[in-house]
């Protein structure tokens, strides 16, 4: 399958690479990295995301160059080759896949048991821990020597998505992958700093706000996140601001799930589970996906009227199970 997509990209000439809407660590590491890759190979690219680069994850070196569609969409006619990174189906990208992009080959990378295999090429590894894992097998077999900065993207890609080497996907291969990095020069130490113990003041403002509403339902916890929330904490991003994974943490639960209002008024929907229920079912039937453990969705309607339907849908992926 890599071979494949190295004769696809040493042909191409003009590359467009994106990545889904709200993005994750991930999302962002996996981007930055394959577009060092291709700078290095001589391309013309452009790194593309529906939605900005989460303030967090702005200390990326080249994070300025990821950039949103303009109004108008992409100029016909300038790309040669779509490359989808971290992204379960088409609908994930959100506006960055535009009409001007239809009937170019995708080469669909990815690591998530939802994936729709909606490629030209589809690379999708569920024994991957994250697809910036992937991205640096793909590095590896096209030649490119790692730098300091393409392996701090990629790390920082495999600390979040594993939740810092957490995750049930974390394995030796996971672990090799993290050493050749380390080795590379990206500082995990300084990463996990980032990502875990540093967050801003709006955030925490945010976090303050959803707690106080929190609610246990049988074995789920929950809370919810509303846009005169994130106006009142002058929080400018859509998501949650991880909380989800906070919340999954509480010893009376076993499915944590947080409904964030966004601002075009669709309610986003993430969900963490120890491990035996599997939320992935539960969103790839709402038409999100994800992991069995981490998952999520986006619907239309009202918080009420989402709340209800999901808590249902999870009370229902966890009937039978034994605590």
């Amino acid at each position: 399958m890599k071979k494949t997509i190295e004769r696809f990209i040493r042909r191409a000439r003009r590359v467009i690479v994106i990545s889904h809407v709200a993005p994750d660590g991930d999302a962002i590491g996996s981007l930055l990295g394959l577009g060092r890759a291709l700078r290095w190979l001589g391309k013309e690219y452009t790194l593309a995301c529906a939605d900005p680069v989460p303030k967090g994850f702005a200390y990326l070196p080249g994070s300025e160059t990821i950039v949103q569609p303009p109004p108008s969409g992409w100029p016909k006619g300038k790309y040669d080759l779509v490359i989808s990174l971290d992204c379960g189906d088409l609908k994930r990208l959100g506006t960055a896949y535009d009409e001007s992009l239809a009937g170019l080959p995708i080469i669909n990378i990815d690591h998530h048991v939802t994936n729709t295999h909606f490629g030209t090429v589809n690379w999708v590894d569920t024994e991957a821990a994250s697809t910036a894992e992937m991205v640096l097998e793909l590095v590896e077999s096209l030649g490119i020597p790692l730098d300091a900065d393409m392996a701090l993207c990629l790390l920082h890609g495999i600390v979040t998505d594993t939740r810092g080497f957490r995750t049930p996907n974390t394995g030796p291969r996971t672990m090799r992958a993290a050493l050749k990095l380390m080795e590379a020069g990206a500082k995990l130490a300084e990463i996990t700093d980032r990502v875990f113990n540093r967050r801003p003041l709006s955030a925490i403002c945010l976090w303050a706000k959803a707690l106080n509403g929190v609610q246990l339902d049988g074995r789920i916890i929950w809370s919810q996140i509303t846009r005169a929330m994130r106006r009142e904490c002058a929080f400018s991003e859509n998501g949650d601001a991880g909380l989800v994974s906070f919340l999954a943490t509480a010893d009376e639960a076993d499915v944590a799930i947080v409904f964030a209002e966004k601002s075009d008024g669709r309610i986003e929907v993430g969900m963490r589970a120890v491990p035996g229920i599997d939320v992935s079912a539960v969103a790839l039937d709402l038409g999100g996906g994800g992991h069995p453990q981490a998952a999520g969705c986006t619907l239309d309607g009202s918080l009420d009227e989402v709340r209800e339907k999901v808590l249902a849908a999870v009370k229902g992926a966890m009937k039978g199970r034994i605590h």
